[in-house]
């Protein structure tokens, strides 16, 4: 592993073989085969989100139970990196499709550390994450471009990880998805005893979550 950047002075650092390439694609593999298993594929996760062109595949750890053990386990190094005693929020495997775009946005209080995490690309062409420079205050709208905003494009290889505060710097992806279709992994931090801890282990949006799930159901 090793930490291109300094995160607390630029509020983003990249992390490079975050998890080795092999860890990666074998995470992305296994969640397909449980879905298979479970007579489930990744199409039945396909939604719209206010972020993406198109629909994405969105798969929550409260809901696959591994990603949220994935998390847990890699507290300590996140918290190592960052310098501060952080308590697990949430996280969720997603893919992108070609053509598609991460609008510019900043993150809800759950979101206060953030890892970006390449999984796997479709055709093995680099993806950039591109984050701003200037401190926001709170979560805003999303844009297609940075309007001008200074902000810096990190390529990563899968295994490598950007690590950044997703409710002080705005990021997304602008240049459209290159492969057939991409997958990624986002993990999300609080520290304890600061101001967001209330959103450890992300219980609100969980009880959410599974009031959603129940409606879909009935």
């Amino acid at each position: 592993m090793r930490v291109e950047g300094d995160y607390r002075k630029e509020g983003y650092a990249t992390i490079r073989g975050l998890i080795p390439p092999e860890v990666a694609s074998n995470l992305f593999k296994q969640i397909q085969l449980d879905l298979q298993a479970a007579g489930k594929s990744f199409d039945g996760f396909a939604q719209s989100h206010q972020l993406s062109r198109y629909q994405t595949v969105d798969i929550s750890g409260h809901f696959y139970r591994p990603l949220t053990t994935f998390l847990w386990g890699l507290t300590p190094i996140i918290s190592e990196l960052t310098g501060a005693d952080l308590l697990p929020s949430y996280d969720y495997f997603r893919i992108y499709h070609a053509g598609d775009i991460c609008r510019v946005h900043s993150d809800r209080p759950s979101c206060e550390h953030s890892v970006s995490l390449t999984l796997v690309y479709g055709d093995g062409k680099p993806w950039p994450l591109e984050v701003g420079s200037v401190p926001v205050k709170a979560e805003g709208p999303a844009f297609d471009d940075w309007g001008g905003e200074p902000h810096e494009a990190v390529e990563m290889q899968p295994g490598d990880a950007v690590l950044y505060r997703g409710i002080d710097l705005r990021h997304g992806r602008t240049m459209p998805n290159p492969n057939t279709w991409s997958a990624h992994l986002f993990l999300f931090w609080v520290e304890r005893g600061g101001p967001f801890e209330q959103h450890a282990f992300d219980v609100e949006r969980l009880r959410s979550e599974l009031k959603r799930v129940s409606g879909l159901d009935a």
